[in-house]
């Protein structure tokens, strides 16, 4: 019997937003030589999430408001594109050189991070949680996930599980009137994830999202269940250039999703 799972520690969790940070910082390098026509700045707010784990977020996790405008964060944003500058022509330079920039302010906010379960609270259906506004066109309500079991993954407790999509379920259908739900994730790569669902939500399942941006929808798949840094999935986008999974957009009925929930035991 493996033994039993323990939440991560402040250290762990400094190293997990270390390695994270390391690992954005070598995607900017990669993208940016296949892309050059995009900026520095751009790249750096748009396809990946170095300002939220800094101190210049003085909000929560995932805050409403973004200060680029901030005395702290332009002189990180310019002293790391300068570094870009000076080693376009080597990664591994410039990815320790712009990490030294950006640690003193990830180490300012590592408790506050650490501490920080902002999230649980704006899920409506335990791992899930709804979009506010239904799609009139389509009766589509879209939902997103997060996994609040940790240290261990949703996917250990399937009548949890499954009461979250029931939840979910009526909430779309009996205070939305949607007859429909969609979801946009990498988990739709997932077979595991899958499993969930019936055949139609594979039927209509969209393809690969590779236009990478800064959200968990793409960046998610570094975090494990224990909320530390994935070393395996990182090591493959180093190694291959390619994410391990892209975001897939699927829907279905939810007259389909229940009857597909009605086979499943736990």
């Amino acid at each position: 019997m493996n033994p039993p799972l323990t939440p991560k520690t402040l250290e762990e969790h400094r190293t997990y937003l270390y390695d994270t940070v390391k690992l954005m910082l070598w995607f900017i390098h990669h993208w940016l030589q296949k892309h050059p026509e995009e900026s520095f700045q751009h790249v750096l707010r748009e396809r990946v999430d170095i300002y939220r784990k800094t101190n210049v977020n003085n909000g929560t996790i995932n805050p409403q408001t973004l200060h680029w405008e901030y005395p702290e964060w332009q002189e990180m944003e310019q002293q790391a594109e300068r570094i870009y500058q000076e080693n376009r022509h080597d990664e591994p330079a410039f990815e320790e050189q712009a990490f030294q920039v950006f640690k003193p302010s990830i180490d300012a906010r590592v408790q506050r991070d650490s501490n920080d379960n902002s999230e649980a609270s704006r899920y409506h259906c335990g791992c899930f949680r709804h979009e506010l506004a239904l799609d009139l066109n389509t009766k589509t309500l879209r939902f997103h996930i997060a996994n609040f079991c940790t240290p261990y993954s949703f996917f250990d407790y399937p009548a949890y599980m499954k009461g979250c999509f029931q939840m979910l379920l009526d909430r779309a259908e009996y205070t939305y009137g949607a007859d429909t739900i969609a979801t946009s994730s990498w988990l739709n790569c997932m077979p595991r994830w899958l499993e969930w669902f019936p055949q139609e939500w594979l039927d209509n399942m969209g393809p690969k999202n590779q236009e990478v941006r800064w959200h968990y929808g793409f960046w998610g798949q570094f975090i494990t269940a224990r909320k530390t840094f994935n070393y395996k999935y990182g090591k493959f986008l180093r190694e291959t250039g390619e994410f391990p999974f892209y975001p897939r957009l699927a829907h279905c009925r939810i007259s389909a999703m229940r009857e597909k929930l009605d086979t499943i035991t736990c």
